[in-house]
């Protein structure tokens, strides 16, 4: 018996010793781990401005340039950048279509879509009234894409809520006639997994929805 488990724990220090090594090897997943960290941390008035250099400079890396992750989280940060500086929302909100639009041509999904949705979003709240035709579709186009590539993205959810919570009765909007997305939404994010680099957020956004919105 004693012979036999030698071996196995021969192996077994070889694997663990081996992902170590691969880890140490691999210092582009390791920036990006501690960038995304570093975004799920972060409240939505703080100065992100580091975070967004971090982020830039690994997007222009041999491994940033080939990965859609970078340039998704740079479309949120700007995107939050144009929701807190109104004096350069649509600079801000450009920005944030551009960096989309980078992370949907490298590899297209439901997440890259979520981000166009929330950067032309930032695009129409410039000035609601005037963009709201010229935006409506913008903005709602990319998460029926989204929906089509992965209809359990609890963020597909908690964006559309909080689209249509604040739009007129008249055309769908409110409170009552939206609960069950944020249900849905709930309801998804309570099943995902943690990850060190895939996008997890949302149980923020919806803390702050049920406040108007009770659930």
């Amino acid at each position: 018996m004693r012979n036999c488990s030698i071996p196995f724990l021969l192996i077994l220090l070889g694997f663990l010793i081996s992902l170590k090594l691969s880890a140490q090897k691999n210092p582009y997943f390791n920036e990006l781990a501690k960038a995304v960290t570093e975004f799920n941390a972060a409240t939505p008035n703080q100065d992100c401005t580091q975070l967004i250099n971090d982020l830039e400079q690994l997007s222009k890396t041999n491994a940033g340039a080939k990965d859609w992750m970078p340039a998704y989280y740079l479309s949120l940060l700007y995107t939050r950048l144009s929701f807190n500086d109104k004096k350069n929302a649509d600079a801000h909100a450009d920005k944030a279509v551009a960096w989309a639009n980078t992370s949907i041509t490298l590899q297209t999904n439901d997440e890259n879509y979520c981000a166009m949705t929330m950067a032309q979003t930032g695009k129409l709240l410039v000035n609601p009234i005037l963009r709201w035709l010229s935006y409506e579709k913008k903005i709602f186009e990319p998460l029926q894409k989204a929906k089509k590539i992965n209809s359990n993205n609890p963020r597909i959810y908690i964006l559309e809520a909080s689209l249509k919570m604040n739009m007129p009765a008249l055309f769908g909007g409110g409170c009552e006639k939206n609960k069950a997305l944020l249900v849905k939404a709930k309801q998804l994010l309570e099943k995902q997994m943690p990850d060190q680099v895939l996008p997890t957020w949302g149980k923020q956004s919806l803390i702050d929805l049920k406040k108007a919105c009770p659930f």
